[in-house]
């Protein structure tokens, strides 16, 4: 493709051989990769995380079997940025020693399964297909499809359909969301729609494919203009799908594919038993505490997270949040020392080059809430353990969607439209909020319920004595 301006390029497959040596590009071709995964919801995470380490594999001369088939499960506007680009994108990666950036190659190609549904379940039902891999955000294992609609997991059903039709091995369905026990809700998910259909068939998916658990973590804010603008002064390229992520990088993966299983060790990922004490460790307080830095350090004020971190008060909350609130209700993680990985966390938290938007941390704030930071504080509130800076955390959720309900991130939360009246008149009684945010179990339990809700009593009052 013909320079944009001057020497500034677009990048594509004809231009990427020229970036020079300050960037690492792919020495593989990704029409010669074996398409093996297709990959539900390409977004700015599966392109930082796992298309990085299959990336990685392709770059190592390890395996040219892992091509990716990516898919928009919502719109098609990355697809068209990709497509302009054949497929390659940059990754720039910032941390304690800088920025790095590195163009990747392994979108094989892509399918847009919102105009063409299937188009994408051909693509999974195709032999080379061994993994179908899913970063479709929470509320898909939770919300049914509206009448007339297919969800996700309708689509994975037609494909594993095809297959079994056809004398095929199924893939294996790897679950790369946030979620607790990700591959069980998968299989769940699956299984419902299945025996819907017929008995038979989820009979036959129950015994055959299977559904391995995994603990996904890269800190990937969205990315902005300043980076493309900064892409462009200094490499001289223009990216339409640029994607910033932290230098840190980590995938557990419970090793139990019923198909070809990529060699992911190869290139770090940790294959385990048993993935839920590491998912538990990162949802618990990695994930939790990006709810409290939205909803505490939103409530003081700061807008990132690098402005959140600036504040010692806050800081010093979230560690007591970490270190004696959540910490003492984990199980033991194998070969994981928890203070350090706590330590860690707070670093990754203050990088002051990749401030995370504290609006994106409290977006679906009923599925975070619910998500990570119930889990501990049931189990705090069930063994009598300390639980205060957790009781804080839900106040301030409270209190957002009572006095800032016109945000944009409230929006996005799929009880905004329960949640919005009860929060307002929460401080008054909580428990019906509560129980419509999935909380009955512990709107049930006084002595929680009252401690709650003195702290909206004393927030309402404080914004009344604020007004006067």
């Amino acid at each position: 493709m013909s320079p944009l301006r001057g020497d500034l390029r677009r990048l594509d497959r004809t231009t990427v051989g020229a970036l020079g040596p300050g960037i690492e590009v792919p020495s593989y071709d990704a029409r010669s990769l074996r398409p093996g995964i297709v990959h539900l919801g390409s977004g700015v995470f599966h392109r930082a995380h796992q298309a990085v380490y299959l990336h990685d594999l392709a770059q190592a001369g390890i395996s040219d079997r892992w091509g990716v088939v990516g898919t928009g499960m919502r719109t098609r506007a990355t697809l068209d940025d990709l497509a302009r680009q054949d497929g390659l994108y940059s990754v720039t990666e910032i941390g304690p020693e800088g920025r790095s950036v590195r163009v990747v190659g392994v979108v094989r190609d892509q399918v847009d399964a919102v105009a063409d549904p299937q188009a994408l379940v051909r693509r999974m039902a195709d032999p080379h297909t061994q993994v179908v891999t899913l970063t479709v955000t929470a509320p898909a294992y939770e919300l049914t499809a509206a009448p007339g609609t297919r969800g996700v997991f309708d689509l994975v059903v037609d494909a594993l359909t095809l297959r079994r039709r056809a004398g095929l091995g199924p893939f294996t369905v790897l679950s790369c969301d946030n979620l607790p026990d990700n591959g069980r809700a998968a299989r769940a998910c699956v299984l419902a729609v299945a025996e819907g259909r017929d008995p038979r068939l989820a009979t036959w998916i129950a015994e055959n494919v299977t559904f391995p658990s995994s603990m996904v973590d890269r800190i990937t804010p969205p990315a902005d203009a300043d980076l493309g603008a900064w892409l462009r002064r200094r490499h001289g390229f223009v990216d339409a799908a640029p994607v910033v992520c932290e230098s840190f990088r980590q995938w557990v993966v419970e090793d139990a594919f019923c198909a070809e299983r990529p060699p992911l060790d190869a290139v770090g990922v940790q294959l385990v038993t048993d993935a839920r004490p590491f998912v538990a460790m990162k949802t618990s307080l990695l994930n939790a505490t990006h709810v409290a830095l939205g909803f505490l350090g939103g409530a003081a004020g700061h807008t990132t997270t690098a402005d959140a971190m600036r504040d010692p008060v806050l800081v010093a909350t979230i560690t007591r949040m970490m270190r004696h609130e959540v910490a003492p209700l984990l199980d033991a993680v194998p070969g994981v020392d928890l203070d350090a990985y706590r330590a860690d966390l707070l670093q990754r938290f203050a990088n002051e080059t990749l401030a995370d938007p504290l609006e994106r941390l409290r977006g679906r704030g009923s599925v975070r809430v619910l998500n990570y930071v119930a889990p501990s504080l049931r189990r705090a509130v069930q063994s009598g353990a300390s639980r205060s800076v957790m009781t804080d955390v839900l106040a301030a959720w409270i209190n957002h969607l009572a006095h800032h309900g016109d945000a944009p991130e409230v929006a996005t939360d799929p009880l905004a439209d329960v949640l919005l009246p009860l929060a307002r008149t929460a401080p008054h009684d909580v428990r019906p909020f509560l129980v419509a945010a999935g909380l009955g179990d512990l709107a049930a339990v006084p002595s929680f319920a009252s401690s709650l809700q003195r702290r909206l009593t004393v927030r309402k009052d404080h914004l009344r004595a604020a007004a006067s």
